[in-house]
C-alpha cells in the first residue's frame, strides 16, 4: 500500500476543525475489482467541530478510487434505474413540461440522462472514466472529462444549465469546494442543482456500518449539507427521500433564497435534537460485535458442511465480507447480474471469486448471503423465481436466517 496516496485532512472546507476520530478498521477501494487481492486503507471517521459534517479524515486520493477502467456501471442497477425513472417524472412535474437542458457530473454510464433525453430533454453527461464511452455509444452527448474548474469553464462557453444533477458525487470527490464553486459556474442563475446523497441519520438507523469507506468522502445531514452551501451561497429549499432507496436523499438547491418547504423545515428541527457523532460511536461498537456473530454463524453453517454463496457484489457486499474476514473457504463465490464487468474477478480485499447470479442458483447452495441487504426483497424474490430452493442469511439491520 502506498501512503503516498492518503490525504490527512485537519480542517473541513467549512474552515472548522476535525478533531475526534472513529476508527472504522482497515478496508479495501470497494469498486477495484481484480484478480488478485487488494490492498487495505483506514477507514477513520471524524466530525467538523463547526458544520459537523461527518467525513474521512484520512482520504485516499481520487485517481487510485476512479481509474480509467472504473467497473461500476449505474446500467446494472435496476433500482438505480427506477430512482432515475422518479426523478426525471418529479422534474416533468416541477417545471410543468417545460423544456429543460440539463447537466449530470459524474453521470457514469449515461443511464440518467439517457432518461432525461427520451423524455426529450438536451441532455450532456461529464465522466472521466470509461463508463463515459458506454454513454456515447447509448446516444448521449458525454463529455469523458474529470469535472473541475477549468472543465467547467470550458462548458460555460457553450452554456449554462437550468438543471445540474450529482448523484452521490458530492459524497465521493475529495476536491469538494473546486466542485461546488464548478457546479455554480454551469448553472444558470434561476437554476436548480439536484443532489442525490446518502442520507447519515438512516445509515445509523439501519446499523449500516458497511457504508462506510474510500469511496465516500463525505456523509451529509440536511443540516450539515445546508452548512456546506450556504458558504458557497447556494440555498436548500425542498428535499425528498428515493422511493427504492430510502437512505438516499434528494435536495434541491438553487442560487436564490426561494421559500423553504415544511417537510424540509420538519426535517431540519428533528435532526438538531440528534448528536449524530455519539451515534456513530455506537454504530462503530455494534460492529465489531455484529461481525464477531456473523462471522461465527457463516462458521458454524460450514462446520456442518454447509454451503454459502453471496448476492450482489456491491460495495455494502465488500465492507462486510472484509470486515467480518471471510474468505472462499467459507463464501464459494458471489453472484451478479449476468455480463457484469465484475464477473471472473475477486472481492476486493477477499479471495472470493464473482460469477453471474444464475450460476449461484443453478449450484444450489444451502444459504445465500444478501450482500445487497437494502435491496432484499427484490433479490429473493428474483433467485426464488430463478428456482433457488434454499435458505437466505440476512446479514443487517439485524442478522436473520430466511426460508
Amino acid at each position: 500500500m502506498s501512503f503516498g496516496y492518503i490525504i490527512n485532512k485537519t480542517h473541513c472546507i467549512c474552515g472548522g476543525e476535525l478533531k475526534s476520530n472513529i476508527n472504522f478498521g482497515k478496508l479495501p477501494l470497494i469498486n477495484l475489482f481484480k484478480k488478485n487481492r487488494t490492498p487495505k486503507y483506514p477507514t477513520i471517521i471524524t466530525e467538523c467541530s463547526s458544520c459537523k459534517l461527518i467525513q474521512l479524515k484520512k482520504s485516499v486520493k481520487d485517481e487510485l478510487i476512479y481509474p480509467k477502467n472504473y467497473l461500476y456501471k449505474t446500467g446494472d442497477s435496476a433500482d438505480a434505474i427506477e430512482d432515475f425513472k422518479e426523478l426525471i417524472q418529479k422534474l416533468k412535474k416541477k417545471f410543468k413540461n417545460k423544456f429543460l437542458n440539463i447537466v449530470d457530473i459524474g453521470g457514469n454510464d449515461g443511464t440518467l440522462m439517457l432518461i432525461a433525453k427520451k423524455s426529450g430533454y438536451e441532455v450532456l453527461n461529464v465522466e472521466p472514466t470509461n463508463a463515459a464511452d458506454i454513454s456515447k455509444k447509448k446516444g448521449v452527448n458525454t463529455l469523458k472529462q474529470k469535472f473541475s474548474y477549468n472543465t467547467a469553464s470550458k462548458i460555460k462557453l457553450g452554456q449554462r444549465y437550468d438543471v445540474l444533477v450529482s448523484t452521490n458525487f458530492f459524497g465521493h470527490v475529495n476536491n469538494l469546494d473546486e466542485i461546488i464553486l464548478s457546479s455554480k459556474e454551469i448553472l444558470k442563475k434561476n437554476g436548480t442543482m439536484i443532489l442525490e446523497l446518502q442520507y447519515i441519520n438512516k445509515i445509523i438507523q439501519n446499523n449500516g456500518f458497511d457504508s462506510f469507506h474510500q469511496d465516500h468522502k463525505y456523509y451529509y445531514s440536511i443540516n450539515s449539507l445546508e452548512k456546506i452551501l450556504n458558504k458557497f451561497d447556494l440555498y436548500i429549499y425542498d428535499v425528498e427521500f428515493c422511493k427504492k432507496h430510502n437512505e438516499i436523499f434528494r435536495a434541491y438547491v438553487s442560487q436564490i433564497k426561494n421559500k423553504k418547504t415544511q417537510r424540509l423545515l420538519k426535517i431540519i428541527k428533528k435532526e438538531k435534537k440528534i448528536n449524530v457523532f455519539n451515534e456513530l460511536k455506537k454504530l462503530n461498537t455494534f460492529r465489531k460485535n455484529h461481525t464477531k456473530k456473523l462471522h461465527k454463524l457463516i462458521k458454524a453453517v460450514t462446520l456442518k458442511k454447509k454451503t454459502i454463496c453471496g448476492i450482489g457484489a456491491s460495495p455494502r457486499g465488500c465492507v462486510l465480507l472484509n470486515s467480518c474476514n471471510l474468505s472462499r473457504h467459507e463464501i464459494n463465490n458471489v453472484g451478479e447480474v449476468p455480463n457484469s464487468d465484475k464477473i471472473n474477478k475477486l472481492i476486493p480485499g477477499t479471495n472470493i471469486a464473482i460469477c453471474s447470479e444464475n450460476k449461484i442458483v443453478s449450484d444450489n447452495p444451502d444459504y445465500i448471503l444478501i450482500l445487497a441487504w437494502h435491496f432484499q426483497k427484490r433479490l429473493v424474490r428474483m433467485l426464488k423465481k430463478k428456482g433457488f430452493k434454499g435458505n437466505f442469511i440476512l446479514p443487517l439491520p439485524k442478522i436473520k436466517i430466511l426460508d
